[in-house]
């Protein structure tokens, strides 16, 4: 469940769901019926906004594009962990090539070479991996030095700087899912 947790995660941050996907999950009742219940309070701000949302596609599309696409100078919540962790804010830095080099020691080649290796999606990915593999130790390691760094930093920006209740929600939900895989170790 935690590996479909994170695919959905990714889904929504490579591309901004389109009026169908909108509609099925709002039909199909996907976010009342979340599939990784807890009784967290972000958890439960996500899944009230999300299911209560009557946001349409251009809207979700739109922020989506503010948020993580525009021009550097202009981007509002940039997924790259360079971004938060250079002092200059430069997307392919040091942090980038000491992911990269993450992945290759773990064998992890699944991974998208037109972006920086310590991208959201190419992290996440890689954290997807890790619990596929079972691999608790690099996880842990992977969470704590890495990953942890910057995620809370990203998650606030895209909180605080989202227009749409959905960006601002999966975002939170992130955040909870994260919460609770760390109180695991």
């Amino acid at each position: 469940m935690q590996k479909l947790a994170i695919d959905i995660f990714i889904n929504f941050l490579q591309n901004p769901p389109n009026h169908f996907l909108l509609e099925k999950l709002k039909k199909e009742e996907f976010w009342q019926n979340w599939f990784l219940k807890n009784n967290s309070k972000l958890q439960r701000t996500a899944l009230k906004l999300l299911s209560s949302s009557n946001e349409d596609d251009k809207l979700i599309a739109s922020d989506f594009t503010s948020l993580f696409l525009s021009d550097v100078d202009y981007v509002k919540a940039p997924p790259f962990a360079s971004f938060y962790l250079d002092e200059n804010k430069e997307i392919y830095s040091d942090n980038s090539d000491k992911v990269k080099q993450i992945f290759v020691q773990n064998n992890f080649f699944s991974f998208f070479n037109e972006e920086p290796a310590d991208s959201l999606i190419n992290e996440l990915l890689f954290i997807s991996f890790l619990i596929k593999k079972q691999d608790d130790i690099t996880l842990q390691k992977f969470l704590k030095e890495e990953f942890f760094t910057w995620f809370n930093m990203w998650s606030f920006d895209v909180i605080n700087k989202a227009k749409t209740h959905f960006y601002k929600a999966l975002t939170m939900l992130m955040q909870d899912f994260f919460n609770q895989l760390n109180t695991k170790f």
